[in-house]
């Protein structure tokens, strides 16, 4: 008994975390896998990213972000320059037709959704006036594994939310 326990828990231990960024700007949502380094949490939004109308159903953008959890990679090199990072969120940029993270950010709402086994944990952000983003405790939520219908319901209402409140 007591060596099915110590492999339960070297099993557990094992487990990565896989995460996704999802912005919501005008109207589009831009779901973008996140990356870690050296084996580390995912930090880095290097995509793939997914582009979605606001107008999308649910199950669809809770099928990208599932998909994008699933790119989650622990082994992206860590940008060693400003240049690098450039790189990194150009195309984010690009497809929200901005020229600089500040102008992306002043009108964007954000939301992580991290995934380690079969629990989801969806933490928001709120945006300062200066368009950075600051994580909201209160409004986090952990949940086992749902349907991509309910994942992207509840992450569309979290950020119609953030909108709302951001944008006063």
């Amino acid at each position: 008994m007591e060596l099915l326990s110590r492999l339960s828990k070297l099993l557990r231990k094992q487990e990565r975390m896989s995460s996704v960024s999802v912005y919501r700007r005008t109207d589009r949502f831009f779901v973008v896998t996140l990356h870690g380094s050296g084996g580390g949490d995912p930090c880095i939004e290097a995509g793939p990213l997914a582009v979605l109308n606001i107008s999308v159903e649910h199950i669809d953008l809770g099928n990208a972000i599932l998909q994008g959890l699933a790119r989650t990679t622990h082994n992206y090199p860590y940008p060693a320059n400003q240049q690098e990072w450039k790189r990194i969120t150009e195309p984010l940029l690009r497809a929200a037709g901005c020229k600089s993270w500040s102008s992306f950010a002043k009108r964007t709402s954000n939301l992580r959704v991290d995934k380690v086994g079969n629990k989801l944990h969806l933490a928001p952000s709120a945006r300062d006036k200066k368009g950075a983003f600051f994580s909201v405790t209160e409004r986090e939520q952990h949940i086992e594994a749902s349907s991509a219908d309910q994942l992207g319901s509840m992450v569309a209402s979290e950020l119609d939310y953030a909108a709302t409140r951001d944008d006063a």
